[in-house]
């Protein structure tokens, strides 16, 4: 009687939001309804090297699990990559603590929300010399959102330190949080839902190693 309920239910969320719930076939995993607001939606530690994260090391970058987290690195310069929890998600609460270990001062990183592919995305980005921003890539074409430019944040703590990026995207209401403090809000409605992870990019240096620790993915 109780899977009965819960397989009612699941079609009653699915039918209230029909296309907004699926990516590529996928349902967003805060609308099952048994998700109350609050509600863990996915977490990571990335101590299990089973949980389905990319793994890749060739001649221009390195995916993989550490002792320290997820851990990437780009070794050519210009270059963007990202990794993805592979589950969609439409309206969610993005946190995680992320330290550049090695590369290029300005090297952008951070938490990518709604991912439909690689040309198209929002991405919550902070680089080790103290700026941030949120990003579009929207049919390639990269635009900040709710700045003119990258921000300087005198908050960020600067190279090798650790900072935490909280990314949230509820709605068409997007912000992007560092160390407790909201850098920019702003609105938009390109992406619906998607994956959601991790990038990092390089711009004229090569080479920008970055780890990632303590996931977690909340509903609203």
């Amino acid at each position: 009687m109780r899977d009965i309920r819960y397989l009612f239910l699941l079609f009653l969320a699915l039918s209230l939001s029909a296309c907004s719930s699926f990516n590529k076939g996928k349902i967003s995993q805060d609308v099952l309804p048994w998700k109350q607001s609050g509600s863990i939606l996915y977490q990571d530690d990335f101590s299990d090297e089973t949980t389905g994260w990319e793994v890749i090391n060739n001649a221009y970058e390195l995916k993989g699990y550490s002792t320290d987290g997820y851990m990437i690195s780009i070794k050519t310069a210009n270059s963007r990559t990202i990794s993805t929890t592979g589950m969609s998600f439409s309206d969610s609460i993005n946190d995680v603590e992320v330290q550049k270990i090695t590369g290029a001062r300005d090297a952008q990183f951070g938490l990518v929300c709604r991912y439909q592919d690689k040309f198209n995305f929002y991405a919550f980005v902070i680089s080790s010399d103290g700026y941030a921003g949120i990003v579009r890539l929207l049919n390639g074409d990269i635009e900040l959102l709710g700045s003119n430019q990258y921000i300087r944040v005198e908050g960020i703590l600067l190279d090798d330190g650790i900072n935490n990026i909280t990314a949230s995207c509820v709605d068409d209401d997007l912000r992007l949080i560092v160390n407790g403090e909201t850098i920019v809000s702003t609105q938009d409605t390109s992406f619906r839902n998607g994956p959601n992870g991790f990038l990092v990019e390089t711009f004229e240096e090569k080479n920008a190693t970055v780890v990632f620790k303590n996931l977690i993915i909340l509903k609203p």
